[in-house]
């Protein structure tokens, strides 16, 4: 057992490959939320930004364009099996060994940003891109409050 992150985990189907010992004698496994009480466990929820386009491209549209294909729920699941990541859409079922954690319910799922757990600059990047995300600020209105964000 092993308490971890998604970075943790991230590529664990390359290193099945890469591992004798794992070729040689393969097996199944899981992430689950660890339990914490008789209700069972927590996932810590995090916004996952890890594209971006610049405003000034000379090809802004054809970006944005790739941009909209791959956030596709079908293509984050996609790259997320190749790399044995948590995809960053709902559906955690795209990988049998994710498929736990999109199990846990609303209630025992927390945002990382809400119980505070982010480093300050951590903390900014996503309340920028949640405000962006939810139509509340432009992308020049949050870089130009960045530092000052709040919930």
């Amino acid at each position: 057992m092993l308490v971890c992150n998604g970075d943790v985990v991230s590529g664990t189907k390359k290193r099945e490959s890469q591992s004798e010992s794992f070729s040689a004698a393969p097996f199944e496994y899981r992430f689950y939320p660890v339990p914490f009480d008789e209700k069972g466990g927590f996932v810590i929820d995090t916004v996952a930004m890890n594209f971006s386009v610049n405003k000034n491209s000379p090809n802004k549209d054809m970006a944005m364009e790739f941009m909209r294909f791959l956030i596709s729920t079908k293509e984050l699941g996609n790259m997320a099996s190749v790399k044995r990541l948590i995809t960053t859409s709902k559906n955690l079922d795209f990988d049998n060994v994710y498929s736990a954690l999109g199990k846990t319910s609303k209630e025992r799922t927390i945002c990382s940003t809400d119980a505070d757990i982010n480093d300050n600059a951590v903390k900014q990047f996503r309340y920028a891109a949640h405000y962006v995300l939810l139509g509340e600020m432009t992308v020049d209105e949050a870089v130009a409050q960045y530092g000052n964000l709040k919930e």
